[in-house]
């Protein structure tokens, strides 16, 4: 490679950039956003496993069952989504 190639490369700033990809681990920070997310839909998951056991028959049990399930697990659900967005990000642009 030419000397000249090679100074014009690394003072556009390729060659950091290219350090800074190899240090990223990707499989890492996918795994880990992963379990970020299936951390925060653990409301959710107790909502469908809570109406799968009662197993309402009408359209009225139906209602109560989703409106006390909404009240109670809803605003935490609510919660932890505002949370899991906020540490992807910071997952994503590398703020750990």
């Amino acid at each position: 490679m030419n000397i000249n190639m090679k100074t014009k490369l690394m003072d556009a700033g390729f060659m950091k950039k290219l350090v800074k990809f190899s240090n990223t681990n990707f499989v890492a920070k996918t795994l880990t956003g992963l379990l970020i997310w299936f951390i925060a839909l653990i409301p959710a998951y107790i909502f469908f496993l809570i109406r799968w056991a009662v197993d309402p028959t009408g359209f009225w049990q139906e209602i109560a069952l989703i409106i006390v399930l909404a009240i109670v697990a809803g605003w935490v659900q609510v919660g932890t989504i505002f949370f899991a967005v906020i540490l992807t990000l910071m997952l994503i642009f590398d703020e750990f």
